[in-house]
């Protein structure tokens, strides 16, 4: 776009309070001599100044005397051009997206529809995975849910949210999300949930037991794809929709506010709750690996928290905690450590 006149921006640059002192006695005497204003050290170069941005004029029935100009009518005559070159712009943008009006009804139809495939779609690429979900969160009015399983989230996927979070939520769309108890344990993560809860994110853990998805608007969501680090299934069909919904508030009333500060307590509550997830995961029979990915932690950090488990069950070996647990039961005993029916029977 074109600057407003050439050399205009550089004039206003250089008003001082000389100049506005000038043009104020100016319009005090209605009339004055311009060699009078001229004359004194810079005094014709504030002259020439305040005439070409039209705030003097050289008097029309008195030659050589000079008169004040109106700032306002001013203003308008050395906008016209800018004016006239935004309102061509804005025309054409407008024109231009009219164009583009009929394709994004067909890309809508074509992507958004519920078909054939029961408003279900295959995003296979990570591409087209983070066109959608960027997408859908600029369509947000209301509400955006997320849940994140798999521990501390990556510094650069954190950098790359960021940007896009600080824009929902400046738009007044609320948001709610869910991370992993691990998460916790993360420095990078903890300062992003800082940021992001001071703007008004609300952001809960849990230790196991939900869905990595996003729902947007209760209109649409985005869930894992199995088998795939990269692909997502996007889901239109309401009744599709309300279920993921569901079962990302059925995580959330469970799950606990993220720390905004840590104590020795609240560390020990977390680590206990981690073990009654893991406990639940023995009793389905995973192995470490898989009980360490569900969990979001390393496999050396899983295996540390099963031998604690052991010990505290009083358990042999690894299958003899499996009868324990879930022959005998395990439960919170009032201290909020693990214990229960097996421990106490473990030591008969």
């Amino acid at each position: 776009m074109g600057s407003v006149a050439p050399g205009i921006s550089s004039l206003l640059g250089q008003l001082g309070q000389e100049e506005l002192e000038l043009f104020q006695h100016v319009v005090e005497r209605q009339q004055v001599d311009g060699d009078e204003l001229r004359a004194g050290p810079a005094g014709s170069a504030r002259v020439d100044r305040l005439l070409e941005l039209r705030l003097l004029k050289r008097s029309a029935t008195r030659p050589g005397m000079l008169v004040a100009g109106v700032p306002a009518a001013a203003a308008s005559e050395l906008l016209a051009p800018a004016l006239q070159e935004i309102e061509e712009r804005r025309r054409e943008v407008e024109a231009t997206r009219e164009r583009l009006t009929v394709f994004q009804n067909i890309y809508e139809q074509a992507r958004f529809t519920p078909g054939d495939s029961g408003g279900v779609q295959r995003l296979t690429d990570l591409d087209s995975v983070r066109s959608i979900i960027t997408e859908l969160a600029d369509r947000a009015e209301h509400e955006i849910l997320t849940s994140q399983p798999g521990g501390a989230r990556r510094d650069d996927v954190l950098k790359e949210s960021l940007e896009k979070t600080e824009r929902v939520l400046r738009r007044g769309v609320r948001m709610r999300t869910l991370y992993q108890h691990t998460a916790q344990f993360s420095t990078v993560t903890v300062e992003y949930v800082d940021h992001v809860s001071r703007i008004g994110a609300e952001i809960r853990t849990l230790g196991d037991g939900f869905m990595r998805m996003l729902a947007f608007d209760q209109s649409a969501a985005v869930i894992a794809m199995r088998d795939s680090d990269t692909g997502c299934l996007l889901l239109r069909d309401p009744s599709l929709v309300d279920f993921a919904i569901g079962a990302f508030e059925r995580a959330w009333t469970s799950a606990t506010p993220f720390p905004e500060n840590y104590s020795q307590e609240r560390v020990l509550a977390i680590s206990e709750d981690m073990k009654l997830s893991i406990v639940r995961l023995l009793v389905q029979g995973l192995e470490d690996r898989a009980i360490a990915r569900r969990m979001g932690m390393s496999l050396r950090t899983c295996q540390r928290h099963v031998s604690d488990i052991m010990d505290k069950l009083g358990a042999r070996s690894r299958l003899h905690a499996g009868f324990l647990i879930s022959e005998l039961g395990v439960d919170l005993n009032p201290t909020g450590t693990l214990g229960g029916p097996a421990a106490a029977r473990a030591g008969e």
